[in-house]
């Protein structure tokens, strides 16, 4: 493995992305519980019970899911982290996790199982309700005077002025009713500000941008615009 990794480096040879994952879970028709092998660096267990309606915003504009689940995931070290996952008509699906959304595909339920693939090398793409959020971010976080500097990743409802992060949320929350804070729109904009920043010693990237003396309205303003040409350049 240390002659591997070597030649990786002497060479330059990027590790193969990871391969699509098919998860296996068992149940009573209700609930299930169940693994996908080797995920997100881990190898952890999945819980899913059937679910009214997805809760953190609605993904797409054109369809409505025909099938959700809720439940949580094992995360080394800390906390279960919570789960959604949805399918639609067209047979394509997204579970949404706190280390991004990811495409689902193969779904089959039954009584006892509950089977689906997901992708963990590609993250869900935006949809046109992304696009919706950045433009509605883009206007909520006008000018100067609603502009919060001093960002704590806490965005009240009754707020008054919004940080880069909090103008996301809020405008999530307003266009798809929910939030979830890996969601797509917010995605793109975390990848901008890296793409911006790198080498910055930031530990939350939109935080710490926005909180940075050096950032100035205008860095929003083409911020936003940067991320609605990432969403019209997205195959989604």
């Amino acid at each position: 493995m240390l002659i591997v990794a070597v030649l990786m480096t002497i060479f330059a040879v990027s590790p193969a992305p990871a391969a699509p994952s098919t998860c296996t879970l068992y149940g009573n028709g209700t609930r299930y519980y169940g693994a996908c092998g080797p995920l997100f660096d881990q190898d952890p267990r999945l819980q899913l019970a059937r679910a009214p309606a997805i809760v953190s915003g609605v993904w797409r504009k054109d369809a409505k899911p025909v099938m959700v689940w809720s439940g949580d995931i094992t995360d080394s070290g800390y906390a279960n982290a919570p789960l959604e996952l949805e399918f639609y008509q067209d047979g394509k699906g997204v579970l949404r996790t706190e280390y991004g959304w990811f495409p689902a595909s193969g779904l089959s339920v039954s009584a006892t199982a509950l089977q689906f693939t997901i992708d963990p090398s590609h993250e869900a793409p935006p949809s046109a309700l992304d696009r919706q959020i950045v433009q509605r971010a883009d206007a909520i976080l006008s000018s100067d005077s609603v502009w919060n500097r001093r960002d704590n990743r806490q965005c009240p409802a009754t707020a008054q002025s919004w940080s880069i992060y909090c103008a996301v949320e809020a405008a999530t929350i307003e266009v798809t009713g929910g939030f979830h804070h890996r969601r797509p729109a917010m995605e793109i904009v975390r990848k901008i500000i890296d793409e911006r920043t790198a080498g910055r010693p930031y530990h939350h990237r939109v935080m710490d941008y926005n909180n940075d003396s050096t950032t100035r309205l205008s860095d929003v303003r083409t911020l936003f615009a940067a991320a609605l040409a990432e969403i019209d350049r997205s195959p989604g």
